[in-house]
């Protein structure tokens, strides 16, 4: 099978029913020290950010075409660091929206609000932990002025349980209170991240 990398040309054996999973595990063994794939374009289509979690079930033939275009882990990472700042300031904006509807709207669509919420956060927290974890900074070992950051996740972790109890218990009031109040102080100081990782 006819591979790009980085513009320069491989063939790669492809087995019968090869995956792109088996092709890239052959390439990562050959990449750089430090160097991660950022970009795979098969048959001119360049595949969307969760391709690696689907490579195991994209099957590939002898004459499709595959390009992947690598980068140093630490750019990578940068770029998805950045990224996870933007998000966070939209999620807390869609938390603080999220507390007005329980308040002020139909509890149906505050509930729909809410879980396309919690949904977007745990995307937030994974892009988080990737990002800095390509930067050579894994979260368990980031500490701030009071000790090991990661107690700020378990934190906001232990509240996410206490606020989907309340909201089994149908209290939208409560419910919004707590992601008011509690949730969302949470939330903002694991904010205070990219100021220890910028020190």
């Amino acid at each position: 099978m006819r591979v790009l990398l980085n513009e320069e040309e491989r063939e790669i054996k492809l087995v019968s029913n090869g995956t792109l999973h088996d092709v890239v595990t052959q390439i990562e063994t050959t990449l750089p020290q430090g160097h991660l794939i950022a970009e795979v374009e098969l048959n001119d289509k360049i595949l969307d950010s969760s391709w690696y979690h689907n490579a195991a079930k994209i099957y590939l033939l002898d004459d499709d075409s595959l390009s992947i275009r690598t980068e140093d882990a630490a750019v990578i990472g940068g770029q998805a660091l950045s990224i996870s700042k933007s998000t966070l300031q939209l999620l807390l904006i869609d938390f603080e929206k999220i507390a007005d509807s329980f308040r002020t709207q139909d509890a149906t669509e505050a509930n729909t609000l809410f879980v396309e919420g919690i949904e977007n956060l745990q995307l937030y927290l994974k892009l988080l932990e990737d990002s800095v974890f390509m930067l050579g900074r894994p979260l368990a070992n980031i500490k701030d002025s009071e000790g090991a950051f990661m107690r700020h996740i378990d934190s906001l972790s232990a509240k996410l349980d206490t606020i989907i109890q309340i909201q089994d218990q149908k209290d939208w009031v409560m419910l919004a209170d707590m992601i008011e109040y509690e949730m969302l102080p949470a939330l903002t100081k694991i904010g205070d991240i990219y100021q220890i990782l910028e020190d």
